[in-house]
């Protein structure tokens, strides 16, 4: 039911074409870097889909995704305008933008309605609450989001942070820690850390969960991001960009084994009955939700964005809380057709 992601840098090319865009003519190919928050895996899988079916080339986007560490490292990227576009946790970016207002990026498209974040650990090791894991050493890399997260997550259920022992590994590497004893929980992604487990040999049934945002976190989680030099710059290649994504996350919820196969064509080595099933996963948890059922994809609700701006600004004793129009622009959403949850 489970797999892990299965890394492997390289690039993914589509031809310019005539854009499929009613009130533009055409467009010159353009160029884009965009970097994922993972190694490539079932849950990047819509991004292949949608050159595969000539989504980006349809607005004349040529678009390489590459691989990283995590959400740290994914968003310094765009950050730094080496990237145009990156997927990554809202909340790592919150503390991005309030350490770097200069360079700052924005999130320009919202994907997971529901956070991901978690302490993943087994049964037998007896957690099952935020209080159970004072005293036990947790696996985790420090590039990841929900490390830079845990802090916060601590002040919501008034756990010590300093009764935690760490051990840092690679992002890849943190299961397996857990299935040698090593460790007593990993923080991580659900979709991620589970399907790892089990292709590590644990059964589904034993992988447990301590859910940040069942703790006083009601956070948002992963979207796409927007170099500044885009959003201040090229807001005609924001719009293009997200419509082509859209459209393809869009298609891949319709058909999730279709955006497997696509990933397979970029990632050879992949099981794809089990990323299949991962795919699924994060359609089921992360994407669809009442709000995004409601209001379609993409969107954000100011109310519950300015509440998540509060918790990672006294999570991480942040300064200055980071301006919602900063964090979040809406500017450059398509429309609401390609939005819509279609299952």
């Amino acid at each position: 039911m489970f797999h892990p992601r299965l890394p492997r840098r390289a690039l993914l090319l589509g031809a310019g074409a005539a854009l499929a865009t009613p009130h533009i003519a055409r467009a010159q190919t353009t160029n884009l870097k965009v970097s994922l928050s993972a190694p490539y895996d079932g849950s990047t899988a819509p991004f292949f889909l949608g050159v595969q079916r000539g989504f980006y080339e349809e607005v004349g986007l040529r678009c390489q995704f590459d691989t990283s560490g995590g959400a740290v490292e994914s968003i310094g990227r765009v950050g730094s305008g080496a990237y145009d576009f990156a997927v990554g946790d809202i909340n790592v970016l919150m503390d991005f933008i309030a350490s770097n207002p200069a360079k700052a990026p924005s999130a320009v498209y919202m994907l997971y309605y529901r956070s991901p974040l978690s302490a993943i650990t087994f049964a037998k090791s007896g957690i099952t609450k935020p209080a159970d894991l004072a005293g036990k050493t947790l696996g985790a890399a420090v590039t990841d989001g929900a490390y830079r997260l845990f802090p916060a997550f601590c002040k919501q259920t008034g756990l010590d942070p300093n009764s935690v022992k760490w051990k840092f590994v690679d992002l890849r590497l943190r299961e397996a820690l857990l299935l040698r004893g090593d460790v007593d929980a990993i923080l991580g992604f659900d979709s991620t850390s589970a399907f790892n487990l089990v292709k590590g040999g644990a059964k589904p049934a034993d992988v447990k969960f301590v859910y940040y945002s069942d703790a006083g976190m009601p956070l948002y989680s992963n979207c796409l991001i927007a170099a500044k030099k885009i959003v201040d710059g090229n807001p005609d290649v924001a719009k293009r960009f997200l419509a082509a994504s859209g459209r393809a996350w869009q298609a891949a919820m319709a058909d999730p084994a279709e955006a497997i196969l696509a990933l397979q064509k970029q990632e050879s080595l992949i099981d794809v009955a089990l990323e299949n099933e991962r795919l699924k996963w994060v359609i089921k948890n992360q994407l669809i939700s009442d709000e995004s059922r409601a209001n379609g994809m993409g969107g954000v609700d100011t109310a519950r964005l300015a509440n998540s701006i509060a918790i990672v600004k006294d999570g991480f004793a942040l300064p200055v809380a980071p301006p919602a129009n900063l964090v979040f622009n809406a500017s450059f959403l398509p429309s609401a057709d390609i939005r819509k949850i279609p299952v």
